[in-house]
């Protein structure tokens, strides 16, 4: 894992590729924080769990179910770019998602009506319903514009979903009260919303295509193992919130949740800007240029990832405290600041899992080996959990969730490198590490009572030394790009 093969990644050109989806990422987080700030302040505990439970049986069924339909789009869209088919992948991509979406929903509808579930919990899970297939769709569309470079477009449509869905949330709940109802009503708003960005090309598309069975028969190999490997990662990731709630209480669950989406929204978000644009890149060059090329390719895009999720999770780790008392109410504080690093720590291990391990499984069309990685961990963490939770709350949730990843991330490695040439060259993630260490002497020195203040100054502080240590380092030949632009600004001053 520590030889550097000859042939240079594409790095110039990925870089304004991740700079032209910074929007998409930088804005849904944001609104992810504001989620945060303003539900904690007009739901109670209880009234956030129900939300938090809702939209997470939402995200499990929508990650294992259509989350592996996108990458299919990502994975087979330059082949069908090759062949001029591009319409045929539209068609078939989207009676797939119906088909699913329909089976999906009418599940759903089952278990509503046939299991017992608390009464003040059903009509929540209830728009859950008409809320997955409209993310579903959007999601589709979407993996077409990341396949096709549509940054733009992409960015929109990402940015629009969460601040329409966000605002229209809040506006509900003041005008007709504080419930979970009132803010899946306004992610349906959202999410309904944006589908009719771009409708109408994506309607020619699917009109003028056909239905493609052998694309059907290649994505459904693709997709069927990756589905089950997602359901059981989602699992792992969710899979606690559940035992939380069942064993803990939907408070307990809220204060857990909100812990989880501080961390998770940002940091999911900044794996998948750089997956969004490194991702459809390696697969081009896996099709036209070899493995090896590839493999070049993917070692690059694990340490970009990594040189963005480590330190992103450690300053979480580091402003917990401050964090907590400016972004949540007071019900929700005391519970966060234990939570937050060993949420941060869970966060870091998964990103690097989801955003660069698995992708050795993408491009080696062996999804199925994934299952073998994620199936029994999943079940051991569901096994902890009913130990620890009763005995230790959330915090035994956290840890278990903690270890447990870890674990499968180590698995899910030596499994990935029997069917793909993994490389993360031990000498950058030294030279990450070394970029990180002025952050956590900084973060010791400063002490101010204003938390607002001792927050700025510590991220500003952060970021300035942690580009510093990245250009002194020379991570990903940083300095060397730097001086060549600087030659290029002189020459073009001298000249004028």
């Amino acid at each position: 894992m520590t030889s550097r093969p000859c042939a240079a990644p594409q790095r110039r050109n990925l870089h304004r590729l991740i700079a032209g989806y910074l929007p998409a990422t930088i804005i849904p987080a944001v609104v992810s924080l504001g989620v945060v700030l303003a539900f904690t302040r007009l739901l109670s505990p209880a009234e956030y769990g129900r939300y938090s439970l809702a939209f997470t049986a939402l995200t499990v069924m929508q990650v294992s179910l259509f989350y592996t339909l996108s990458l299919a789009i990502v994975r087979f869209y330059p082949i069908a770019a090759r062949n001029g088919t591009t319409s045929d992948l539209v068609r078939t991509s989207y009676i797939g998602i119906l088909v699913v979406g329909l089976v999906a929903a009418g599940a759903t509808v089952a278990v509503l009506l046939f299991v017992p579930l608390p009464p003040r919990l059903v009509p929540v899970l209830w728009l859950a319903v008409p809320l997955l297939l409209l993310r579903a769709t959007v999601s589709a569309g979407q993996a077409v514009r990341r396949a096709s470079d549509s940054v733009r477009a992409y960015s929109i449509v990402e940015c629009g979903q969460s601040i329409i869905g966000f605002s229209a949330g809040v506006v509900l709940v003041i005008l007709r009260g504080p419930t979970a109802i009132n803010v899946m009503l306004g992610l349906i708003i959202g999410a309904a919303t944006m589908l009719a960005i771009g409708a109408r090309d994506f309607w020619r598309a699917f009109l003028a295509g056909r239905f493609d069975a052998t694309l059907r028969r290649d994505a459904w190999v693709f997709c069927a193992p990756l589905a089950a490997t997602y359901a059981v990662s989602a699992a792992l990731q969710y899979g606690d919130r559940f035992m939380v709630a069942g064993l803990a209480g939907v408070q307990a669950l809220g204060i857990y949740t909100v812990a989880t989406v501080l961390v998770d929204r940002p940091t999911s978000l900044a794996g998948m800007a750089i997956t969004t644009a490194t991702f459809p890149r390696v697969v081009h060059i896996m099709e036209n240029e070899g493995v090896e090329t590839a493999r070049t390719q993917l070692g690059f895009n694990g340490i970009l990832l990594l040189a963005v999720a480590a330190p992103a999770c450690l300053g979480l780790m580091l402003i917990a405290p401050q964090l907590a008392f400016i972004s949540v109410g007071s019900a929700f504080r005391t519970g966060l600041v234990k939570l937050l690093p060993i949420v941060a720590a869970t966060a870091l291990v998964r990103m690097m899992s989801a955003h660069f391990i698995d992708h050795a499984y993408h491009l080696a069309r062996r999804s199925d080996l994934m299952l073998l990685a994620y199936g029994p961990l999943a079940v051991l963490n569901l096994g902890i959990d009913v130990v620890l939770i009763p005995r230790y709350g959330v915090l035994g949730a956290a840890w278990a969730a903690f270890g447990c990843l870890s674990l499968q991330c180590l698995l899910s490695a030596i499994l990935a490198r029997r069917v793909f040439p993994l490389l993360l060259p031990l000498a950058d993630i030294v030279r990450v590490a070394v970029a990180m260490i002025p952050m956590v002497v900084l973060a010791r020195m400063i002490t101010l009572s204003n938390p607002w203040l001792h927050l700025a100054v510590i991220m500003l502080g952060s970021i300035l030394t942690y580009a510093v240590m990245l250009v002194a380092v020379d991570l990903g030949g940083l300095r060397g790009m730097l001086a060549t632009r600087l030659r290029r600004g002189v020459t073009v001053q001298g000249r004028a």
